[in-house]
């Protein structure tokens, strides 16, 4: 068996979604049929790339080479396939990044744009994947986001604009006694159990920690993960409180409240390369992206009454400034 670009695709997936059956799911296989082929990848390298146990699939010391390496094979070969010389014309849109309420808006302009005009989407798991992807042409537009003292590093080749800055809030139970509280202060949240995504490589949720840590504690993140509906399933039914977007949809079971004092901040920025098709639609991209979210605000109600209490977030310049 000769290596192959299929042979990498299938040591990243297992590398990125930590266990083989995971990564036969999102790659559209079983994962007998997944394991063999792993098996024989291993066979032709003429060592194990991942330990396979209950905490899932481990790179081993060569597989950490191996990884390396196929990563930086596969960056440049998506770069090739996908670099466009600027036409003018729109086009597929690969789209990217955190995925905030509002983006359906973004989405849905873009696709009117023109009958020409689709749109994918691709959610990662770091903001620094996101701006690598745009700076090598395999995203066309992201939204990301930073934190008051872990700003995003500008790059060059790309343009950032800021779509708007809001407090982060909480969201808990509709069963839990601070949900009866218009706002709920952190430190009352000191003994509670967290539900906290892993690191974005930006901020988040270091942010959080910080905040914490000025009120006296540090969060008790007894469950660590990027699934969303698993966030909202454990906060919904008693097992965990969660830091979130003030937009966060609330329901009979998941009360969304404002942070007393707002000690959390998050900025959404658009971002696209500076010499990219998308650059010729910024002013309305922009125009579109600041309507929806202006929307996100009026359909929720804890985000609409602190914005009538607060009135304007505080400046950009104030929260968001490098030290």
């Amino acid at each position: 068996m000769h290596l192959e670009l299929r042979h990498l695709r299938i040591l990243q997936a297992v590398s990125e979604h930590g266990s083989l059956t995971r990564a036969a799911a999102a790659l559209g296989i079983s994962q007998p049929t997944l394991t063999k082929q792993v098996q024989r990848i291993e066979e032709e390298l003429g060592a194990p790339v991942f330990l396979r146990g209950r905490q899932g699939a481990q790179p081993t010391e060569f597989g950490s080479f191996v990884l390396a390496r196929t990563k930086a094979v596969l960056t440049n070969i998506e770069e090739i396939l996908a670099y466009r010389p600027h036409r003018g014309e729109l086009g597929n849109v690969r789209f990217g990044g955190t995925m905030p309420s509002w983006v359906g808006g973004v989405l849905d302009w873009l696709e009117s744009l023109d009958a020409a005009t689709g749109v994918t989407v691709r959610a990662e798991r770091t903001i620094g994947t996101d701006v690598d992807m745009v700076v090598g042409r395999r995203l066309d537009l992201a939204i990301v986001a930073d934190y008051p003292g872990h700003l995003l590093e500008p790059r060059p080749e790309l343009v950032y604009r800021t779509v708007a800055v809001e407090p982060v809030f909480i969201a808990l139970c509709t069963d839990h006694p601070l949900a009866a509280q218009e706002e709920v202060r952190l430190q009352d949240l000191a003994d509670e159990i967290w539900v906290v995504p892993h690191s974005d490589g930006l901020g988040w949720p270091e942010h959080l920690h910080d905040a914490c840590a000025a009120v006296g504690f540090y969060p008790n993140a007894r469950y660590r993960l990027f699934d969303t509906a698993l966030r909202r399933e454990l906060v919904a039914t008693g097992r965990a409180v969660a830091a979130c977007q003030a937009s966060l949809r609330a329901d009979e079971n998941i009360a969304v409240r404002p942070i007393s004092g707002n000690p959390l901040w998050m900025r959404h920025l658009m971002l696209w390369h500076r010499d990219g098709a998308i650059a010729g639609y910024s002013d309305d991209l922009i125009r579109v992206a600041q309507e929806a979210q202006h929307a996100s605000i009026e359909a929720s109600p804890a985000y609409s009454a602190w914005a009538l209490h607060y009135g304007e977030s505080p400046s950009e310049a104030e929260l968001f400034h490098s030290p």
